[in-house]
């Protein structure tokens, strides 16, 4: 069943909303799924390939986080010491900073809001999670940010 990820969660999706440390790669959301279910993330969604991200990036005075700060997505599990990164690199989000939210969503704009991953998609089991992080100079305000992965993009799912 398709569903959008963003920072709220749902009943299926739990999500956490946390301030990113200056100037470094740091967590700033977690996705992990309740309890037997999964998360699949798929990278070729409306005819090309990428994950499209949604994104409201503010800092606590409101203003938009700066063009230089970085974005990527990790999966982290139990077994593994770090996070492994599972996209490329946004170095730079003047998309986020240029278009409002439902501008990213519009079809005529998407194609801009796509983040490549590392393969074909990602799987997120229930005991793991996908994490968005970030490299910036200043830290999110999640009383005025959103995230939010496309929902044509994700289905969350009974394990096998």
């Amino acid at each position: 069943m398709s569903e959008s990820l963003t920072n709220l969660g749902s009943a299926k999706v739990d999500a956490t909303e946390e301030t990113n440390i200056k100037d470094t790669d740091s967590t700033i959301l977690t996705w992990s799924p309740v309890d037997g279910l999964v998360i699949e993330i798929d990278n070729h969604v409306y005819g090309g390939s990428g994950v499209p991200i949604y994104a409201e990036l503010k800092d606590a005075d409101g203003n938009d986080l700066p063009r230089d700060t970085e974005v990527l997505l990790r999966w982290d599990t139990p077994s593994r010491d770090q996070p492994m990164v599972v996209s490329e690199r946004l170095s730079n989000i003047r998309q986020y900073r240029t278009l409002s939210l439902t501008e990213q969503q519009n079809e005529d704009y998407r194609e801009q809001t796509r983040t490549e991953l590392k393969g074909d998609g990602l799987v997120v089991l229930d005991f793991e999670e996908v994490q968005v992080a970030i490299r910036s100079s200043k830290q999110i305000d999640w009383d005025n940010s959103r995230v939010e992965i496309d929902r044509k993009a994700v289905t969350v799912r009974a394990e096998d």
